[in-house]
Parts: C-alpha cells; structure tokens; sequence
C-alpha cells in the first residue's frame, strides 16, 4: 500500500511498543471489551501471542493483500500463537465480555 491509497490515514497496530531493533517490532496489544481498534496495515509478517481473552474479531478492508477478505472471528486462549503474512488492512474489535490482550511480534526483515 502506498500513501496514495490512504496509508496516511492508518493507525498503529497495537497500543504500544515494547522493545524495536532492526530486525523486530515488539508491540503490547490491549483491548477492552467493546474496544474497536481502526484502520492499521501490517507492513510486517509478525506472530501474535494471545496473553488473555477468548475471542477478537476483524474486518478487512481495502487494499487487504493477505487473501483473508471479509469478516473473522478468532478463537483465543491463553499462549495460543498465530502466524500472520505481511499485507493486512484490517480493523479489529473485541465484542466479548473480556479484555483482550496479546504480544505482536513484528519481523521486519524477510527472512
């Protein structure tokens, strides 16, 4: 995605960074039951490692280029791992009665 097609207008994809070098991007990601998480591309093929929670829901949108279009619905449990390809615009919500929360582990060179 380029900033011509709204890159500029994209937020982070998780709360906050815990720890950057030249070869990770380590995110904190919470979120609230009821929390929405807007518009964000993932640049990165990066893991997440579910902390608490039991379900997170995400909507593509466009200029998605990971094959997943539409509405998901994840299943989360504590140390679940997921293994997600670079090239996600998404939005995120958290529409269960628990917080979420995961780690994002960024890699950012291909390897």
């Amino acid at each position: 995605m380029n900033k011509q097609q709204g890159e500029q207008n994209l937020g982070s994809i998780a709360t906050r960074i815990l720890y950057e070098d030249d070869e990770v991007r380590i995110w904190d990601q919470e979120m609230p039951s009821g929390h929405h998480l807007g518009p964000h591309h993932h640049e990165h093929d990066y893991a997440i490692v579910c902390v608490e929670g039991d379900k997170v829901e995400a909507d593509s949108l466009p200029g998605n280029n990971t094959g997943h279009d539409g509405h998901m619905e994840v299943e989360v449990a504590r140390g679940n791992v997921f293994w997600v390809k670079k090239g996600g615009v998404e939005e995120a919500f958290n529409k269960s009665d628990k917080r979420f929360r995961a780690i994002l582990v960024e890699m950012k060179q291909d390897g």
